[in-house]
């Protein structure tokens, strides 16, 4: 049983695509090259059912890879560029490069994707040749409109980062707009807690701005909250944190880090 894929990019990237869904012994995998165009020549050996429906499951799976790790990237950004006029060329680059992270996540789509690994799978088995290029353009039905997902959620994704930029370049605003209370503020996580001691380790009172919080709307305002409110009240030169692994990458130390560079 033999299968021929053609490609007109990354040859390379293809082929170890191709041998990490085919690593048996009995399929052999090899290329050629003609004139800009690869061919990926794939021969299972033997004619047993079971291994004629695992090859041909592998090999859709295989095509469907490289369809969305090396063809998805230019669709990408042609879609961006030809209907997306609102944005600059600035933003149409970030949000191509974060829809085509989201494509490639693979809990993102899953119907989609299932949708059309069930086109490649069904094209495979009555072909004996596929020009992955030109399938994209004329046969594969599915796969702009998972294009439009993606790119829709990278726009969505964008647009949170973008706002939360902004938000932090204000409050980075306010710390430099005014006189530091302190040269040095030691910000100690214990447990689900935290405490701040000054340079010497004498306990600074985080609860003095918690009295304000309480009389705006206190069931909305969290311990998060009254924290980043009070380090950018106090105004430190300087912050050491002082945490576990685990509490690393939480949001909270995120937003400090991003005020307080």
């Amino acid at each position: 049983m033999n299968l021929i894929i053609g490609l007109n990019k990354d040859m390379d990237k293809a082929m170890e695509i191709v041998h990490d869904y085919l690593p048996n012994k009995r399929v052999s995998i090899d290329n050629n090259l003609y004139g800009s165009r690869c061919f990926i020549d794939v021969n299972l050996e033997g004619k047993k059912s079971a291994a004629y429906k695992e090859f041909y499951n592998n090999m859709a799976r295989a095509v469907l890879d490289i369809i969305l790790k090396i063809y998805s990237e230019d669709i990408i950004n042609r879609s961006l560029y030809i209907y997306r006029d609102d944005l600059k060329t600035s933003e149409k680059k970030e949000i191509a490069k974060i829809s085509k992270e989201v494509l490639l996540d693979r809990k993102n789509f899953l119907t989609e994707k299932e949708y059309i690994y069930m086109e490649i799978k069904d094209y495979l088995m009555n072909n004996s040749i596929m020009l992955i290029d030109g399938f994209i353009r004329f046969r594969l039905e599915g796969l702009d409109f998972l294009i439009d997902l993606a790119i829709e959620k990278g726009i969505d994704e964008f647009t949170v980062e973008k706002e939360y930029r902004e938000f932090i370049k204000i409050l980075q605003y306010f710390v430099e707009s005014q006189e530091p209370k302190y040269d040095l503020v030691n910000l100690v996580f214990e447990d689900m807690n935290y405490k701040l001691l000054d340079n010497e380790g004498n306990t600074i009172d985080k609860d003095f701005f918690s009295e304000i919080i309480t009389e705006i709307d206190n069931a909305n305002i969290s311990k998060d909250d009254i924290l980043i409110s009070t380090l950018i009240v106090i105004a430190p030169k300087r912050i050491i944190l002082h945490l576990d692994e685990k509490f690393k990458n939480e949001d909270v130390i995120k937003v400090i880090a991003n005020i307080f560079q």
